[in-house]
């Protein structure tokens, strides 16, 4: 939050710069492609208007993809299986569901276990007062783990028999959370004393439409080991 709170400092020191030298719109100009040009929480909105309250920065994620992600943590914290399942991206979920799981566990399941973490750290029933996207890696980043991602849901999409999978997969965000949580019912909207913070969360435009995944850890290992295998595969045939 400090680093933030410099960063919006720092944009205000700009902007009242423009305004003490009355350049008019040039001013204005440079300005408004500094603030462009800042990284990601260097300006941040916070919506309290979403199904629950979101706090980013609007010059990187749209509404449509806020409001997403506002809805995959309503779902968990209300245990409302049916609204996860309309925002889970289902090219990977129906593979974690029938692979890795084996058919063995179902939406109810896992919402289910996720509300009953939160209600376990906090010690009581509990809402989420606040969803902090603190980081994102877009289309416009280039990072090995996203994109690593994106390859092996397309090497997934392939295996599935998907059709035009990565036509329509037209953008994999990779974004970072702290969840901060309070009273159920408290109506607080803001950070508090019960943050949850690290958690990775992958947004995918699908479609034309966004959809959200945790990455399985099963999944990562799995793509891994076909890795190598596949490299000492070819080492053998050297």
């Amino acid at each position: 939050m400090k680093h933030r709170m410099t960063c919006l400092i720092a944009a205000g020191i700009l902007a009242g710069c423009s305004l003490l030298t009355g350049c008019g719109s040039g001013s204005s100009a440079a300005a408004s492609s500094a603030e462009e040009e800042m990284p990601y929480g260097s300006t941040l909105t916070h919506n309290t208007q979403t199904a629950v309250a979101v706090q980013y920065d609007n010059r990187f994620l749209d509404d449509d993809l806020v409001q997403t992600v506002a809805r995959y943590y309503h779902a968990l914290q209300e245990n409302q299986p049916e609204e996860y399942s309309e925002v889970i991206f289902a090219p990977y979920h129906d593979y974690e569901l029938n692979t890795l799981y084996e058919g063995l566990i179902s939406d109810t399941i896992i919402v289910a276990n996720a509300n009953q973490v939160m209600k376990q750290y906090y010690g009581k029933e509990c809402d989420i007062a606040l969803v902090d996207i603190t980081n994102a890696v877009t289309a416009d980043n280039i990072d090995p783990i996203r994109d690593g991602t994106k390859n092996m849901l397309i090497t997934l999409a392939g295996d599935e028999s998907i059709e035009n999978f990565e036509e329509d997969l037209t953008a994999l965000y990779q974004l970072e959370l702290t969840l901060y949580l309070t009273d159920k019912g408290s109506g607080v909207h803001s950070e508090t004393e019960f943050p949850i913070s690290g958690e990775i969360l992958y947004a995918a435009q699908y479609r034309n439409k966004w959809y959200v995944f945790l990455l399985n850890t099963a999944f990562t290992a799995e793509s891994g080991s076909e890795d190598a295998s596949s490299e000492e595969s070819a080492n053998d045939n050297k």
